[in-house]
Parts: C-alpha cells; structure tokens; sequence
C-alpha cells in the first residue's frame, strides 16, 4: 500500500491530518510535517488513523513529541479512528492513555 499522508478539512477551529499506509521511520517525518502544518492554520489539530496499515516506534515517538510540541503552543492534539494496527501498538504500548483517541473523525472534531 501506498504512503499518504494530508490535510483534508480545515476551519478556524480545527485541521484534519488523514494518513494512509505504513509510518515508520520513513514517513514519520512527512506525518510530523502535516501535523506542524495544521497546528500552525490555527485549532485543534486532529489525526485521522484509520488508514494506517503499519506503525513501527519511531511513528510512536513522533505522535508523542508532536503532542508535546502541541500542549507548549495550547493546541489541542486529538488522534481519531484509530486502525487495528494503531489498537495494536497502543494496547502493547500502553500509549493509548497518553493521547486523546476518539473513536471518529467526527467525534474528535467536537472535541
């Protein structure tokens, strides 16, 4: 499967980040770009998951320090719909308590 990785919706009080495919140590740096892209439109910053088909530790470290850089700037930072692959990692991992999941696009864009 191809990598994808974008903004999708923007309004003032939000930007929706959609990834597709496989984020490792490869693509990681491409979803931290449109992460930092969409926190800097203004509003929260939501992450959709559910097209991710592989995520390694590096992809784990970098949603964690993309959170960080978020909480300094008082940008919300909320992961949506996550695959099973994201289900995975984070039921091993225990991460899945650091961030705020929702089960839907929809559901995080409301916060």
């Amino acid at each position: 499967m191809d990598f994808e990785v974008s903004v999708v919706e923007h309004s003032d009080a939000y930007s929706v980040i959609a990834v597709r495919g496989e984020v490792d140590l490869h693509t990681a740096p491409k979803v931290q770009y449109a992460i930092e892209r969409g926190a800097g439109e203004g509003g929260a910053v939501v992450v959709d998951l559910g097209g991710i088909t592989f995520m390694d530790s590096t992809a784990l470290s970098m949603f964690m320090r993309a959170k960080d850089q978020l909480d300094q700037q008082s940008v919300d930072f909320r992961l949506a719909s996550p695959s099973e692959a994201v289900k995975r990692i984070f039921g091993v991992t225990g991460f899945g308590e650091y961030f705020d999941v929702f089960p839907s696009r929809e559901a995080a864009i409301s916060g």
